[in-house]
C-alpha cells in the first residue's frame, strides 16, 4: 500500500482531501497537528476483493467500530463532531489498539491522546516571551471583562507590570467597572474611546510587561463595527483573544470564528464551560478551525476560576475519561 502525506490548514480541509485523492476505502494511519495545520498519512488497498471495516461494514468507516462505539457515543453527547470523531478513529485503525470488539483497555487512553494531538494551544496568551498587548474581543455577553480580570489578576500575581484599557465606552458602567478593577488591583488604567486614542495609551504605558484591552461586545453579523476594530487593533499591534462561551452551538460558533476571522485572532478562550453540558460543539468549531486554545473560564471568581486549555484534559473530557486512563 502506498502511503501519501497530505496537509492541510483545518482537518476537514485534511479528511475531505483523503476522501477525493485516496478514495472513501482509505486508510489513514495517523493523523497531528503542523505549524501551520494539520498532517495526515493514509494509503489506499489495491483493488482486491471487498474490504470490510472493523465494525463489518463493506464500505470504509460506514459506523463505528465496536471497539470504539462506546467512545464516540460519550464524546457525541459531549458535542464532539462527527469529523473529529472519524479522525481519531482512522488514527487509531493504525495502530495495535483493539477496535474489532469494546474492551481493549489500552483505547480510552489512546483515544484521549490522539484528539489531545489535534487542539492547539496557544502559550504566548501567557508565557514570559508571549503577547504583550493582548485584546479580548468577542460577541456581547460572553464575559470578556471577566476573562480579562482574571488574566489581569493572574500576571500581578507572577510579577508582571500590568496596565489596563478599554474601549467599550458603549455599555452601561462598563468604564467605572474595570476603573475600579483597575484600582483594586493598583495597576494602570486608561479609556480610549478611538483607534488614535488606544495607540496614545499603548505609548503611555511603555513601562508595563502586558497591556490589556478590553473591547465592546460586538455582533457577528455587525458589518460596519468590525471593520473599525480591527483597524484600532492592528493600528495598535495588539494581539487579539477571541472570548466565546463554551455553551455556543455548532452552526452559530462557525458564524462567529469567521467574523472574527480578519481580526486575525491569535487564540480562542472558551468562556461559561460551567453553563454548559455540550461544550464540545463549540470545542469542535475552534479545532476544525485550526485555532489554537488560551484558556476555559469555569466560573466568575476573579482570579480562580480559569484555567490553560491543555489538549490531554480536554480529549478525557470528551471521552469521559478518568485521568490516570491516558498514561495507560
Amino acid at each position: 500500500m502506498l502511503l501519501k502525506r497530505i496537509e492541510a490548514k483545518t482537518l476537514p480541509e485534511a479528511i475531505e482531501r483523503v476522501r477525493v485523492e485516496c478514495g472513501a476505502d482509505a486508510l489513514v494511519v495517523e493523523t497531528r497537528t503542523t505549524h501551520d495545520g494539520f498532517l495526515v498519512v493514509a494509503g489506499k488497498p489495491e483493488p482486491k476483493a471487498p474490504r470490510r471495516d472493523q465494525a463489518g461494514g463493506t464500505s470504509f468507516l460506514s459506523k463505528w467500530t465496536r471497539g470504539f462505539r462506546a467512545l464516540a457515543e460519550k464524546a457525541t453527547e459531549f458535542g464532539l463532531s462527527k469529523p473529529i470523531l472519524q479522525a481519531v478513529e482512522r488514527a487509531l485503525l493504525g495502530t495495535k489498539v483493539e477496535l474489532s470488539r469494546p474492551g481493549d483497555p489500552a483505547l480510552p487512553g489512546l483515544a484521549s491522546r490522539v484528539l489531545a494531538a489535534l487542539i492547539h494551544h496557544e502559550p504566548r496568551v501567557e508565557g514570559r516571551d508571549g503577547f504583550r498587548t493582548i485584546a479580548l474581543v468577542g460577541p456581547t455577553g460572553v464575559g470578556k471583562t471577566t476573562t480579562l480580570a482574571k488574566l489581569a489578576a493572574r500576571a500581578k500575581d507572577r510579577g508582571e507590570r500590568v496596565a489596563i484599557i478599554t474601549l467599550d465606552t458603549y455599555r452601561m458602567a462598563a468604564v467605572e467597572q474595570l476603573r475600579s478593577f483597575a484600582e483594586l488591583l493598583d495597576v494602570p488604567f486608561s479609556v480610549a474611546p478611538s483607534g488614535k486614542e488606544l495607540r496614545r495609551a499603548i505609548d503611555e504605558h511603555a513601562h508595563a510587561d502586558r497591556i490589556y484591552i478590553d473591547t465592546a461586545g460586538k455582533s457577528p453579523r455587525s458589518r460596519e463595527a468590525l471593520p473599525v476594530l480591527e483597524g484600532a487593533l492592528r493600528a495598535a499591534g495588539a494581539h487579539a483573544v477571541l472570548c466565546m462561551a463554551a455553551g455556543t452551538r455548532r452552526r452559530d460558533a462557525e458564524v462567529v470564528l469567521g467574523a472574527y476571522e480578519s481580526l486575525g485572532v491569535d487564540a480562542v478562550c472558551l468562556t461559561k464551560w460551567d453553563e454548559t453540558v455540550a461544550p464540545g460543539e463549540s470545542l469542535s468549531a475552534v479545532v476544525e478551525q485550526g485555532l489554537p486554545l488560551s484558556h476555559l473560564c469555569v466560573g466568575q471568581e476573579v482570579p480562580a476560576d480559569i484555567v490553560v486549555a491543555a489538549g490531554l484534559p480536554l480529549a478525557q473530557a470528551s471521552f469521559d475519561c478518568e485521568p490516570a486512563e491516558a498514561n495507560a
